[in-house]
């Protein structure tokens, strides 16, 4: 490889300098990368966008020297590439090489299952699927989508820990509201997601988002509903106006998730009236998990649905799994189905035995009789 040469006054800020958080290390902002990789090949700046995006991300997080260490090569050249001042001797200006745009499409497949290994078991239910089909809508179409449903119907874990990692961290950009947050907060929880460094006021931070999104982009804003939860008036409306404008100007897709269907409508006449009409599609979730979700869940872990007369007897006590099932699913949702299953199946594991109702039954009485007990003197 031909001697590298730097220009002057672009000297690489020294590691000791940037402090120790992963971030840091990824020393430039994901808004000024487009204008810095201008002259790479499309496949190049996709991959590179998405192992900056993937290493910065809090779930998997990876310092650069390290990432550079995995892809055989160098925390300098990775440097040089994301600022655009990767040049040949003779000063020519030069992109990555074709083996590096490899070793990173392979680096990220491999980091992701790994990822997927270390995760909880997910299920790709009905209700799940229809989550991801909304978000290929919306990136198709360059759309807003509205999507609404209940808590711990599956809304965040299948947007967050199925969908974005599975679709290019370089154009699907995942981000969690905060409650009490504002305006600023959202900017900067944006900002963040995208890699672009928060040393900014609001104003300029969102003209750096703009920047940072193009057409071929999906936002996904989820928890939406907690930008209401703050005690400025008209926080929630600035935070929806600014939200149509950065669609507007930049043409991405967005996919905007929200909790409580009455909040939704309500505001779609008032505060996000300007931008309910840019969705064209509305996507209401299931008010609880459906039986085909739950069979779904329930034959990949070894069951198979029950019937409405089978009963099992723990103990002193006998109950029909059916009933149980559709009890819980109204009133406590979808967590609280499979972490009976995850209870279910460490019983069943303890006493050597395959996975079966018994179990299931078991460990909801447990759980339940925990919950009855609770304020209870010893």
């Amino acid at each position: 490889m031909s001697e590298l040469v730097i220009e002057k006054g672009s000297a690489e800020i020294p590691q000791a300098n940037l402090g120790n958080t992963v971030r840091a290390s990824w020393n430039f902002s994901a808004d000024n990368f487009h204008a810095n990789a201008a002259r790479y090949s499309p496949e190049a700046k996709e991959a590179l966008l998405a192992l900056f995006r993937w290493c910065i991300d809090t779930r998997h997080p990876m310092a650069k020297p390290d990432a550079a260490r995995r892809l055989g090569t160098s925390d300098s050249l990775l440097y040089k590439l994301y600022n655009g001042i990767y040049k040949s001797a003779d000063g020519r200006p030069m992109g990555p090489s074709a083996d590096l745009v490899k070793n990173i499409q392979e680096f990220l497949k491999l980091e992701l299952e790994r990822y997927e290994a270390g995760e909880t078991l997910f299920v790709l239910t009905p209700t799940a699927k229809k989550i991801c089909t909304t978000c290929d809508l919306a990136r198709e179409s360059g759309t807003i989508i509205f999507m609404w449903g209940p808590p711990h119907i599956g809304k965040s874990w299948t947007l967050e820990r199925w969908y974005t990692p599975r679709n290019n961290h370089a154009r699907t950009i995942y981000v969690r509201m905060k409650a009490a947050s504002g305006l600023g907060g959202m900017v900067r929880r944006i900002a963040d997601a995208l890699g672009i460094s928060d040393k900014s006021n609001t104003a300029d931070l969102i003209e750096r988002i703009k920047r940072a999104l193009g057409p071929n982009t999906l936002l996904i804003l989820d928890e939406c509903h907690l930008l209401a939860h703050t005690y400025r008036r008209g926080s929630f409306h600035v935070c929806m106006e600014v939200i149509r404008e950065i669609h507007d100007e930049t043409g991405c897709g967005m996919v905007l998730c929200w909790t409580i269907l009455n909040d939704v409508k309500a505001a779609s006449q008032k505060e996000l009236q300007q931008l309910w009409r840019r969705g064209v599609h509305k996507v209401p979730l299931p008010m609880m998990p459906t039986k085909a979700d739950l069979t779904a869940i329930l034959e990949h872990n070894g069951l198979q649905f029950p019937a409405r007369e089978l009963e099992v007897t723990v103990g002193r006590i006998s109950d029909r799994p059916y009933e149980v099932l559709r009890q819980v699913a109204k009133n406590e949702a979808l967590k609280a189905i499979t972490e009976r299953l995850r209870y279910a199946r460490k019983l069943a594991n303890k006493a050597d035995q395959k996975l079966s109702w018994y179990h299931f039954m078991d460990a909801h009485l447990r759980i339940a009789k925990q919950a009855e007990q609770e304020g209870e003197w010893n």
